[in-house]
Formats: structure tokens, sequence, C-alpha cells
């Protein structure tokens, strides 16, 4: 565990692209359960051990699974408005529970990423502690993985204004970033991240159908076998 890190897990998503056809019931892909285990659910616990705290951003009225040690979970305020809202959120969340030192980091993950490893967290954390950079971000297969980075609690203000400014981009809003000075954003390069995990297992995100059989095919030996939705009563 990294001391004076919390942890923000983003899980408001619609799950559009996770719909069955007309006539079946809504899919909520947090819930779905490869191994027994709900991709909300290992995203938590994988980024609980690395943090000092975890706030989980969920949509309006979704019942979220049992945690082990007992996250706070808080409610989009703007459903729909997509995850850099839900990140404002979670920021807002943690200055509630006394976490408003500027500098003091936020590890930030979507739930779709349930492979996500402990030591890729890590590397950001540490990277981000050496830059003192405002946000953390990883390059990977050509792409900046917005959605496995660190964050400055300090950016909350930033986030807020592109927000009423009527932006909602993630993308956009690090391009308007500066590449250095105290609001700075630093790329981390895939090299870096096969290091500590070499077939990129963290940023493979369940979108589809598709999507959670290739992460179910990728679980330990007869973990795949065990059910595949389990939404909490």
């Amino acid at each position: 565990m990294t001391a004076g890190v919390i942890g923000i897990v983003l899980a408001g998503g619609s799950s559009r692209r996770m719909q069955p056809p007309a006539g079946g019931p809504p899919v909520r892909k947090e819930l779905l359960a490869p191994g027994g285990t709900s991709l909300v659910a290992r995203v938590v616990d994988a980024v609980a051990a690395e943090v000092d705290r975890v706030i989980v951003v969920a949509a309006p009225a979704l019942p979220m699974p049992e945690f082990p040690g007992q996250p706070l979970v808080v409610r989009d305020s703007l459903p729909g408005a997509g995850p850099l809202a839900g990140l404002a959120d979670g920021l807002r969340a943690a200055a509630a529970l006394g976490c408003r030192e500027p500098s003091l980091l936020a590890v930030v993950v979507s739930c779709d990423v349930p492979l996500v490893r402990r030591e890729v967290l890590r590397l950001l954390i540490d990277r981000a502690r050496a830059s003192g950079a405002a946000w953390t971000v990883p390059l990977v297969g050509g792409h900046r993985q917005v959605l496995v980075s660190v964050v400055q609690v300090g950016l909350l203000r930033r986030i807020e204004s592109w927000l009423a400014a009527g932006r909602r981009d993630l993308r956009g809003l690090i391009d308007d970033m500066p590449a250095s000075g105290d609001a700075a954003v630093v790329i981390v390069p895939e090299a870096e991240i096969a290091a500590v995990d070499p077939r990129l297992e963290s940023f493979l995100d369940v979108d589809t159908p598709a999507d959670f059989d290739r992460v179910r095919r990728q679980l330990p030996y007869g973990e795949s076998d065990r059910e595949t939705y389990n939404p909490p009563p």
C-alpha cells in the first residue's frame, strides 16, 4: 500500500454496448462476474491494495455488491455526462473526507478493466510522485489510457471549469494542459508499463460481450467456468 493516496473507481457508465437484443433484460457490465467476482469488485480489490481509501462512483440507484474494506460509494451527480463528470464526483467526495491537499494523489480506474494489476498502479503512483505532475497517464497501443491513471486532487478545479464550459472529453482536457509546470501531464510509455505487465492485461476493457469472453478466457484455469452475471438481490 502507498500511504497518502486515494483510489477512485468509476462505475457509472451506461453499458450501452453490452445490451442484449430488444426484449432481453438490461445488463450492467460492472456487475458481470467472470469467475464469480464482479468486474467492479475485481477493480476495487486491485486499487484498494495500493491506496489508503477507495471511492466508488456509481450510477444513481444502481445496487452495488458488498466490497471488502467498505469503500465509500457515491452517486453520479450528472448521470450520462461521462467519466470526467464521475471523476469530479470522486474528487469532491475525497475533499469531503478531508483529502484536500492539492498535491494528494488519486488513482483513477474504470470498473471495466478487471485484470488491472497492482504493479501498474504502483508504477503510475511512483511516476506521479517523482514528477509532481498533475496527471500521470500511460500510453498503451498508441492511446493515452486516461481511465487507468493518477491525478492530483488539486486538478478538481480545472475539471469543474472544463465541465462548466460544456466540455466532457477527458482527452481534450489533457490536450489543453501544459507539458511542463505545476499543471503538467506526464505520459508513461508502453515499454515501462510492459516491464510490470508484459501482456498489458491492465488495459483490456470490457465494452462488448466479445470483450467479456476474452477477459474470462484469461482468468486462471477453472475460474472462467463459474457464473457470468451476478446482480445483487
